[in-house]
């Protein structure tokens, strides 16, 4: 029997947690969601679930919603995902007379340096949380040396990739949405991804100041840096700035291949995107990417930050057709072990377990 689950989230913009909500809610009937506040960006691609009316980010009132649906609906878990959930599920918890499961969905928070409160938090909140999923074997190694949390209590459950949307079949539908962009005469590089620090962009623009004019990347996204990566675009002749587009996909469509260059990194949802659309990838050998990539064999790795590397990297790939291939090949073999339905199967095993 299916277990009755009320996810939480912190908001739905764009990211890989909101489109793991996402697609778990339109898959599954026994599966509901409520969202903490409104936001000014927001997924498209569900509007199943209840909201908090609320832009701010802290607020009595997304407790008491979450308070009032569980005592309400009686759910059998309330699997919570991003920082503020976590708390207001721990308040639910302390506060409801219904007796429900309590999993933690850990994202990447533990990951950030400095994080003493959230240590502290997992520490002491650890006798009422049931379990915790972590997106990979490093986020399960944080969590049980920073948070403490014992290691019956944490389930590593990779991310996925929607093959269904992300093939080489369907890209053929976009074929011709970037095609003013593209020059056929250049090797194409890509890179999609939130305009922040920490998804290294920064090394891309260098490496684009580097390499010679047979080369062209095309960038996509939105987050505080975009402004500089503008003005970047605008300085550099082979580098362009495409702001933020609506599928993912017509950047995919027009690249040779794609640089995912964080300097770290829980379990990017767009590594198995590329892996499962036959993209060549070049991606950092940070943490938890490590585990998903072998290099030469389904990616080529250079170290966070090293734009010379990269460089390196990039003439290789345009270089070596075989070597290109051969990445392409073993890609979709690691993306067919990162499906959704096995994601799902895990997923429900861990609830059954509960």
């Amino acid at each position: 029997m299916s277990s009755k689950v009320l996810h939480v989230i912190d908001n739905m913009r764009l990211g890989g947690a909101q489109r793991i909500v996402s697609r778990l809610v339109e898959n599954n009937v026994s599966h509901t969601l409520h969202v903490l506040r409104q936001s000014d960006e927001q997924m498209t691609d569900t509007e199943d679930y209840t909201i908090t009316k609320s832009n701010w980010r802290f607020n009595t009132r997304s407790f008491l919603d979450v308070w009032m649906r569980v005592n309400r609906e009686d759910p059998d878990i309330v699997h919570c995902h991003l920082k503020k959930s976590y708390y207001v599920g721990l308040m639910v918890k302390l506060t409801s007379i219904n007796n429900f499961k309590l999993v933690f969905h850990e994202h990447g928070e533990i990951w950030k340096e400095g994080n003493n409160e959230y240590d502290v938090m997992l520490k002491y909140a650890r006798p009422l949380i049931d379990k915790h999923v972590a997106v990979s074997e490093h986020t399960a190694t944080l969590l049980n040396e920073r948070g403490k949390v014992p290691e019956e209590k944490i389930e590593t459950i990779y991310n996925f990739v929607d093959e269904k949307k992300f093939n080489s079949e369907v890209l053929e539908n976009f074929q011709k949405d970037l095609q003013d962009e593209v020059d056929p005469d250049c090797f194409t590089i890509g890179f999609a991804g939130r305009i922040v620090e920490r998804k290294g962009w920064r090394t891309i623009v260098s490496a684009a100041e580097k390499l010679e004019d047979d080369f062209q990347i095309l960038m996509t996204g939105s987050g505080k840096g975009e402004n500089e990566l503008e003005e970047k675009a605008q300085e550099t002749e082979n580098l362009e700035y495409l702001g933020y587009i609506d599928d993912v996909r017509s950047l995919f469509a027009a690249i040779d291949c794609f640089v995912l260059p964080s300097h770290w990194d829980p379990s990017p949802m767009i590594f198995y995107e590329i892996q499962s659309c036959g993209i060549p990838l070049i991606c950092t050998d940070a943490h938890a990417i490590d585990e998903l990539v072998e290099d030469r064999t389904n990616g080529l790795m250079f170290e966070p930050k090293n734009a010379d590397e990269l460089v390196n990297k990039i003439k290789q790939a345009e270089s070596n057709r075989d070597l290109r291939e051969k990445i392409v090949q073993n890609g979709l073999l690691k993306a067919e072990k990162y499906s959704y339905d096995r994601f799902e199967e895990n997923l429900q095993r861990m609830y059954d377990d509960l």
